[in-house]
């Protein structure tokens, strides 16, 4: 008698575990429906377009018009940085959503990883991380030329994103017009030009220096003169040249690269052998006095 009446309830039970079955099952389709739409938007957000990253307006929603809070670079104001030698070097990438993830420094050259969140990985002094909000900024103190190159701010998502940016390093070079030998009579007037087109750290700075020492620009025989316009225009002057004015002459750029001319004050005839204006050997040694100087002036200014 238990059984018989047991079983209408047997029955219902039945019938009820079936339509929460069915209702779980349809349950279920949507959940896979929606992760399936949500992983899509937020691998649209993980795979910045080739043209560079993605802004804020172009940023990919949901169908409800809510933003996936993926990781995602704001486009940076200058993917392309300019310095000068021996300035800083400040390389800034923004990303917005970054959350538990971490944003690391690459150099493009050697692919060398050098900073994973604040921490550097580089036994160059020089290179520091910085971190504001959501800007992660590298700085290479006193910049030079071999630092010059690509640079990737990238965010260790699967897969990862990135943004380039390229260093250029604006090295000053002195071009001394005419030959790298001159042969002058005792009594003649030595004129030196020299010529830099690319912008100086310090504008208008040229030094001159004869041999090791810095040439005395307050003697009534000697002039030294530079004309700033879109290229800098130094030019030395000796009158009345003497014997113990021969020497190797060099322009210095401040924070760049010299030019030099050996100048031979002679009295009579020179040589036959001179006269074909080959550089006399030993004038570059005299270069190293002057770079080490240049450099400490350079740093104090």
């Amino acid at each position: 008698m238990r059984g018989q009446e047991g079983h209408p309830s047997r029955l219902a039970l039945l019938g009820c575990l079936a339509s929460l079955c069915v209702a779980s099952v349809k349950g279920f389709a949507t959940q896979t429906a929606w992760t399936t739409q949500t992983l899509e938007s937020i691998s649209l957000a993980d795979n910045p377009s080739p043209q560079g990253p993605i802004s804020e307006q172009e940023r990919p929603t949901t169908t409800h018009g809510i933003t996936e809070d993926a990781p995602y670079f704001v486009s940076p104001p200058l993917s392309s940085v300019r310095t000068r030698l021996g300035r800083p070097a400040v390389l800034t990438c923004v990303v917005k959503h970054l959350g538990n993830r971490q944003v690391s420094w690459i150099r493009g050259r050697d692919l060398h990883v050098l900073s994973y969140g604040q921490v550097t990985f580089s036994s160059d002094a020089r290179l520091s991380v910085s971190h504001s909000e959501d800007s992660w900024t590298l700085t290479i103190k006193f910049s030079q030329p071999r630092d010059a190159g690509a640079y990737s701010c990238q965010v260790n998502t699967q897969p990862p994103q990135a943004v380039w940016y390229n260093l250029t390093v604006i090295e000053a070079r002195a071009n001394i017009l005419g030959k790298e030998t001159l042969y002058l009579q005792s009594g003649s007037t030595i004129s030196l030009q020299c010529v830099i087109k690319e912008q100086l750290a310090i504008p208008g700075l040229v030094l001159w220096y004869q041999d090791d020492h810095l040439v005395e620009r307050q003697s009534s025989r000697i002039k030294v003169t530079t004309r700033v316009t879109n290229v800098t225009t130094s030019t030395l002057t000796v009158e009345a040249a003497r014997l113990q004015d021969s020497g190797n002459y060099s322009c210095w750029p401040s924070a760049g690269r010299p030019d030099s001319v050996l100048v031979h004050v002679i009295q009579g005839d020179p040589p036959a052998a001179m006269q074909h204006g080959s550089s006399a050997p030993g004038a570059c040694p005299f270069l190293l006095v002057p770079m080490i100087l240049t450099s400490l002036m350079f740093l104090l200014t």
